[in-house]
């Protein structure tokens, strides 16, 4: 994301994405000659993947690394959830290894032999853990197992062919990983709360019933207007939205009611009042940058979007220290409110259609080639990523891990693109990357550390340290040569490595 002695976001060009591309697009053209006009051929020519970058496919390993990750650090408080997170860790590797064998039958030349036993694998594998590993019956490990599967590839393919050049074939992995998870932890607490009804937890357990309830109603809403094409119209959207606000408010999964719940949990502190002022401006910060933004004639350039990662760090780390429950339902709000205005965006919806595509067209860069913000998504979620998928984050767990994603992309990728953008002269081969943004991206984590530990807001050991420094080398190299979205491979990475500490 930076380029010596420029402003702009530089095209990834490397020689070897798009000898990778050509291979994959090589492949693509063996396949539908070999299956002439079935279904599957239809199927691949509509996929779409974005332009100027390579497939991916590796990415569809990260967020089931970083599951089986956490398992080895489940705090004494959450031994209760241990089976949910051993079961979401066998969901997240069956849909990797679907991925994988997505990728053979597709793109690779097999006879129909082992298409067929690839096609099976997935379901099999995922399976066969869930009965050895989570302990369930039989017949409930084949039927899920194979229901999770299938439904996982139809999700990853609907992706592909409906947001054409918005994801790689990795990143549409990553995205659709993280849905069918989420839908799976919805279910699992819609009946907990069938079954046991509502009863007394504490602050965080009901604030996770509460953002959990209010992205699964959200969830609903876009299958809505994704299945009843009249809903898109605005005089059936927003009582649509109003019905939306009355689930996420007044929905019983709690008691008292949401709503109540949430007023009282906010006024029960000052602190806790302190830091939602802090958030409203920053909140507010934000808005005045974007109206500045789009007053300009001119795109907005590299120091401008940066000024949203040094935001997210205003962010996350006083709510990590101080207020961890309150900042885990911001960042489902901060959620369900960019969901909210990408599908207005999308379905230009007035009023706010109009400027919701300036401020867009104003700030999307060579990753935003579809029709989706890419960008802006994969900041929130690769900064929250950590603490949606580390089992009872606010119960004194391991801080540092929590931060992965401030670190790797609100510090680190922030000082590599300004240092390497004004002081960038020595590129990495035919990188737009320069090796002085990378020396940035590591001295500036590394630092951030050491800070955090003078001030005791982290608790670091040798092994931590040790760990830390691979995790910034790493990171920063993926970040010099990926042509990937760097705001999500990187929080990822760096949570896996910091995480084996």
């Amino acid at each position: 994301m930076r380029r010596p002695e420029a402003e702009s976001e530089p095209s990834d060009t490397d020689s070897s994405v798009a000898s990778s591309q050509s291979s994959w697009e090589g492949g693509r053209r063996a396949v539908r000659h070999q299956r002439g006009n079935s279904q599957n051929a239809y199927t691949l020519k509509a996929m779409a993947p974005r332009p100027s970058a390579g497939p991916g496919g590796w990415l569809c390993l990260l967020v089931p690394l970083a599951l089986g990750v956490r398992l080895l650090h489940t705090p004494a408080q959450c031994q209760s959830q241990a089976w949910m997170q051993w079961f979401l860790t066998i969901a997240a590797s069956g849909m990797a290894l679907e991925s994988l064998c997505f990728y053979v039958y597709a793109f690779v030349k097999t006879g129909i032999l082992v298409k067929c036993l690839v096609s099976l694998l997935p379901g099999a594998v995922t399976s066969l853990c869930l009965y050895s590993l989570a302990q369930t019956s039989p017949l409930f490990s084949v039927i899920v197992g194979f229901l999770l599967t299938v439904s996982y590839q139809h999700l990853y393919i609907s992706a592909m062919r409906g947001f054409e050049k918005s994801f790689t074939y990795g990143e549409a992995s990553v995205f659709v990983q993280g849905l069918v998870l989420f839908a799976l932890s919805a279910l699992h607490n819609f009946w907990e709360l069938f079954r046991d009804g509502t009863c007394d937890a504490d602050d965080f357990e009901n604030l996770n019933k509460i953002m959990v309830n209010a992205l699964f109603w959200l969830l609903n809403f876009c299958i809505t207007l994704l299945v009843f094409p009249r809903m898109r119209k605005p005089l059936a959207f927003y009582p649509l939205l109003g019905v939306l606000l009355l689930a996420v408010t007044c929905f019983p999964v709690i008691q008292p009611l949401p709503l109540i719940a949430l007023v009282q949990f906010l006024i029960r502190d000052y602190n806790r009042l302190a830091i939602l002022g802090f958030y409203l401006l920053l909140v507010a910060l934000t808005a005045v940058t974007v109206s500045w933004q789009l007053g300009n004639s001119t795109k907005a350039n590299t120091r401008v979007r940066k000024i949203f990662h040094l935001l997210i760090v205003l962010v996350f780390v006083p709510g990590l220290v101080y207020e961890c429950a309150l900042l885990y339902l911001a960042t489902g709000v901060a959620l369900a409110a960019f969901v909210v205005l990408e599908v207005v965006r999308l379905l230009e919806v007035p009023p706010l259609a109009g400027r919701l595509a300036e401020a867009f067209r104003s700030f999307k860069d060579e990753k935003d080639a579809g029709q989706l913000a890419l960008t802006p998504f994969c900041l929130l979620i690769g900064c929250s990523m950590p603490i949606w998928l580390t089992p009872c984050p606010c119960y004194g767990g391991d801080t540092l891990a929590l931060l992965s994603g401030v670190l790797a992309v609100g510090v680190g990728d922030t000082a590599a693109s300004v240092v390497g953008s004004k002081f960038g002269r020595n590129k990495w081969g035919k990188s737009s990357r320069s090796l002085e943004g990378t020396i940035a991206f590591v001295a500036s984590i590394l630092l951030s550390i050491w800070l955090l530990d003078a001030f005791g807001l982290v608790a670091m050991t040798q092994a931590k340290w040790f760990a830390s420094v691979f995790a910034a080398l790493n990171s920063a190299l993926v970040e010099a040569f990926t042509d990937q979205v760097d705001n999500l491979v990187l929080p990822l990475i760096f949570y896996i490595i910091v995480g084996l500490a």
